[in-house]
């Protein structure tokens, strides 16, 4: 695909009090930094009530092109003001901060094309953990191979499987044979990409009785998969939800996780989720997740990695979890950052939204009528 011809790079005509708003914004400004007159009525009330929780209008900002974005997420429409552009960022551009590559086209509608975006494991960081734990399977000598064969369960747009293409240990690579999502856009968007190398199937994990089974059916493999990875929705746990997780694991699809390595036992495995699991009620949560797998028979670490230590330019911090099989005799360990917003002769700076953004075509302009579920204006 040519730079002239970019998937997913059209940009929202917006109303006159948004564009407004655009327009004044300066480099790094927020809502609080806009006249009175232009507040959205949300973010009066939280001025008045530190306590009151506003809408993703409050979040507006123009990116700094010369850092790493804030957290990309499915409100990119109503929230990144692109940095030198009055506009809002497309898609597209979502993208580059979450590092996919152009070839990568997103499926569906403006507003699910935005949530894929927003709900990926940035590229780069998927790939530093996952070549950090193949690094270590390496180490362990007890592989008569070079490609490991993964299972991607709540696969999404594909973040964690384009960073699972990209590991190279020594020689040692990952394959993905089978990838699993109930979310039909998604699955079209990952099949897109992968063009027949890896089966991606449509289904509701809690619904699968037997994991071993399915994974051998459906893959057409003749072996269970080396590695499984995967980030189970996280909505419960994040800041913005109302963080109704309980230590009962059978209620969240976190469960199903777990469910999958005690059926399939894996080499390794890796689940990601939002950093405040860290704090969920106190971090009992987090406690119950590592002990289930340590039962299992994994030994078992977590850590919140920031992306941008890793080149993405973004600041979005993660959880993840990951062990190694017990049997395999070698510790699972994270990756060292390569980035820093202080660089020195072992690290390199942090990647930056306008490096990430310089090389794009013009975007394409649509209109408020031809955006379906975006034609009500905020106001």
């Amino acid at each position: 695909m040519s730079k002239l011809d970019v998937s997913n790079h059209i940009h929202r005509t917006v109303g006159e009090v948004v564009q407004k708003r655009i327009d004044f914004l300066k480099t790094g400004h927020k809502m609080q930094d806009l006249p009175e007159e232009l507040w959205h009525e949300s973010f009066k009330f939280y001025m008045n009530d530190p306590n009151r929780k506003g809408g993703p209008n409050m979040r507006i900002i123009r990116l700094d092109p010369n850092k790493p974005s804030l957290t990309v997420t499915g409100f990119i429409f109503n929230k990144f003001v692109h940095p030198r552009e009055n506009r809002f960022i497309t898609v597209r551009e979502a993208a580059r901060l979450q590092d996919f590559p152009d070839d990568l086209i997103f499926e569906g509608s403006l507003g699910s094309t935005q949530q894929q975006v927003g709900n990926a494991v940035p590229v780069r960081l998927a790939q530093a953990v996952l070549q950090s734990l193949t690094h270590a399977l390496h180490k362990s000598g007890k592989l008569q191979t070079d490609t490991l064969n993964a299972l991607s369960l709540f696969s999404g747009a594909g973040g964690f499987d384009v960073g699972a293409e990209q590991v190279d240990a020594n020689g040692m690579k990952i394959q993905t044979t089978l990838c699993v999502d109930n979310w039909a856009d998604a699955c079209k968007t990952l099949s897109g990409y992968f063009k027949g190398r890896a089966k991606v199937v449509e289904t509701d994990i809690s619904q699968i009785e037997d994991p071993a089974t399915f994974y051998l059916l459906e893959s057409a493999q003749t072996a269970l998969p080396d590695i499984i990875y995967g980030g189970p929705p996280c909505q419960s746990f994040s800041q913005a939800g109302k963080q109704k997780s309980t230590f009962d694991l059978r209620g969240n699809l976190v469960y199903d996780f777990i469910r999958f390595v005690n059926s399939i036992r894996p080499k390794a495995f890796v689940m990601e989720n939002v950093s405040n699991i860290k704090g969920v009620q106190e971090g009992e949560l987090l406690k119950e997740l590592i002990k289930a797998f340590q039962k299992a028979g994994y030994a078992t670490d977590a850590k919140i990695l920031t992306a941008a230590d890793y080149g993405t330019p973004q600041t979005r911090r993660r959880m993840f979890v990951i062990g190694i099989r017990e049997d395999l005799h070698v510790r699972p360990g994270f990756p060292v950052p390569t980035h820093s917003m202080m660089p020195s002769l072992l690290d390199q700076p942090y990647s930056t939204v306008g490096q990430a953004l310089s090389d794009l075509p013009q975007a394409v302009s649509n209109s408020l009528k031809s955006q379906g579920e975006y034609a009500v204006e905020m106001q």
